[in-house]
């Protein structure tokens, strides 16, 4: 009986993780952004800022080490 109740909880505890994880997923695409306070999307506007300097700083170095060949 204790194992069932553990699975259930991890089980239930998976679940939660999943929906929060398709709930982020959504938002960085721009979706879903009505339910979402002031500091909320400050935060997500902060990752994806980051997200975008770090695509950029890949990007210049792929593009310098092509050029340096």
């Amino acid at each position: 009986m204790t194992t069932e109740l553990s699975s259930q909880q991890e089980y239930l505890k998976l679940k939660a993780r999943y929906e929060a994880l398709q709930r982020s997923q959504r938002n960085l695409l721009g979706e879903d952004l009505g339910p979402l306070n002031s500091k909320e999307l400050e935060t997500l506007e902060r990752q994806l800022d980051s997200s975008l300097k770090q695509i950029r700083s890949t990007r210049v170095h792929d593009l310098s080490t092509i050029i340096s060949f």
